[in-house]
């Protein structure tokens, strides 16, 4: 039984019959980042989530356990990461990204041990407004100057 001929191999047959280069393949797009990093007006630069919205760690989840539960989780909105997907950084950031498994359900990304949110009341991308005794912004080691920042 015959195989249809699909476009693509028709192009690289017809390429290689009269020594023309063969036809340029797509690269595969690599996976999104699960962080990234912006220049905040006060802060520095901070870690964000691919929307923007700056991220906080919460002090007494330093282990890595997971305390912010219920109605904590009105204002503070855990950065989630589907099962199987690649934990990415941006290039040249220092630091681990990881998961912990929330009481609530879902795994929850971790940075160098503490458990990732974004606070609700965070309007425009890079916000800092969650900041307070207890809840900081991340500010990644060896961050490079975001795009667009550079003096």
């Amino acid at each position: 039984m015959r195989r249809p001929v699909t476009p693509l191999l028709a192009a690289v047959a017809f390429a290689s019959c009269f020594g023309l280069p063969y036809p340029a393949m797509a690269a595969p797009e690599p996976p999104r980042l699960t962080v990234m990093v912006a220049e905040t007006d006060t802060m520095g630069r901070v870690l964000t989530d691919p929307n923007g919205r700056t991220l906080y760690r919460f002090d007494p989840e330093g282990s890595g356990t997971v305390t912010c539960v219920g109605p904590c989780t009105d204002t503070r909105k855990p950065l989630l990461s589907p099962p199987g997907v690649e934990l990415r950084l941006p290039p040249g950031i220092a630091g681990t990204l990881g998961t912990v498994p929330r009481p609530d359900g879902g795994n929850q990304v971790t940075y160098d041990g503490f458990p990732l949110y974004w606070y609700t009341d965070d309007v425009q991308p890079a916000d800092t407004n969650g900041v307070d005794l207890f809840w900081h912004v991340i500010n990644p080691r060896n961050a490079p100057v975001p795009a667009g920042k550079r003096s």
